[in-house]
């Protein structure tokens, strides 16, 4: 197995768990916001449940970016890329998917340096380690970071690379 086939598996096999994980997070959000829509019309409000969808919303956002960029469906300027000859294509290409990972290396250098520093915090209603919280950055960061060399590896030895 070719170090580009390890990479393309072992990419898509993230990008399926971050889906079914963002499917279950976005699916409790919604159930967790109608229980408190009820509860505060019909009971009392709920003093954590705002809080949770919050939490849930940000993993989902930040995980789900991950699939969004793996898939490239993100939004893209494509213009000036598209008056390119192909082989100048291919080097922007690289070239974006370099910048991309160059900036996601970032977020998640930041990213464990705030954990650190605000990580011995607690939620307020939760109670829980907001180092969980911020977890999501450098996670999600992770993710397509690792994405992002899935690609420039796909694009420097091509798909005559995946089908060895």
């Amino acid at each position: 197995m070719s170090v580009v086939t390890f990479f393309r598996k072992v990419s898509d096999t993230m990008n399926k768990v971050c889906l079914a994980i963002c499917v279950a997070l976005l699916g409790a959000m919604v159930v967790i916001t109608f229980v408190q829509i009820i509860c505060r019309v019909f009971f009392t409000a709920l003093s954590w449940s705002e809080e949770l969808a919050r939490y849930l919303l940000i993993w989902s956002s930040l995980l789900g970016a991950g699939c969004v960029y793996k898939s490239g469906s993100n939004i893209a300027v494509l213009f000036v890329q598209n008056l390119l000859p192909e082989n100048l294509k291919k080097i922007a290409k690289i070239l974006v998917y370099i910048l991309c990972g160059v900036f996601f290396a970032l977020a998640i250098y930041h990213g464990i340096r705030y954990m650190g520093l605000m990580g011995t915090q607690k939620s307020a209603a939760l109670h829980i380690p907001m180092k969980y919280m911020y977890l999501a950055v450098p996670l999600g960061c992770g993710i397509m970071e690792f994405h992002a060399l899935d690609a420039i590896l796909g694009e420097i030895f091509g798909k005559e690379a995946d089908a060895q």
